[in-house]
């Protein structure tokens, strides 16, 4: 099966052969999945295939499925915090990404051409090797008291010259 369970070759305008699933859904999950699906409908550069509500649910249900080691829980509330969880992660992430590829542009332009490329792949390793080596000191338990002690941390041994 490849990317999204599409056969087709990507780019292809073949549509993949589905099924029908039924699903139960809330009025307003409907009112806000036909609004979707009408918007980016409408919002679409290239005009093509439509994008309809089950278009969206397809997407919905591959990212699941894609994901499915993030969902966690015992009912439909903690998946849904979970999936939440996940989805906010991974937009922080992408959020630093065009800070880390600056960064790392910057850091490799440096080295005038020297040693191997710096980039935003390297800076993560060297960030999580950092904190593996030092994961003691990591203090607290909500992500704001990991952030100071491990600032704490870096301040302390930047004072004392010990990088």
């Amino acid at each position: 099966m490849t990317l999204l369970g599409r056969e087709a070759p990507q780019g292809s305008d073949v549509r993949p052969k589905t099924r029908p699933k039924q699903a139960l859904i809330r009025p307003d999950q409907q009112t806000g999945l036909d609004h979707l699906a009408r918007q980016l409908h409408d919002d679409r550069s290239v005009k093509g295939e439509r994008i309809t509500a089950n278009t969206v649910l397809r997407v919905a249900i591959d990212g699941l499925i894609e994901h499915r080691s993030r969902l966690h829980g015992d009912n439909e509330v903690q998946l849904l915090e979970s999936w939440r969880e996940f989805l906010s992660v991974a937009a922080s992430l992408g959020s630093y990404a065009a800070v880390l590829t600056d960064m790392a542009g910057e850091l490799d332009a440096a080295r005038n051409g020297a040693g191997d490329p710096i980039t935003a792949s390297v800076l993560i390793r060297i960030a999580v090797a950092g904190l593996v080596r030092h994961s003691g000191a990591l203090n607290g338990t909500t992500e704001d008291e990991l952030l100071a002690s491990w600032l704490r941390f870096l301040d302390e041994h930047e004072a004392t010259g010990s990088r």
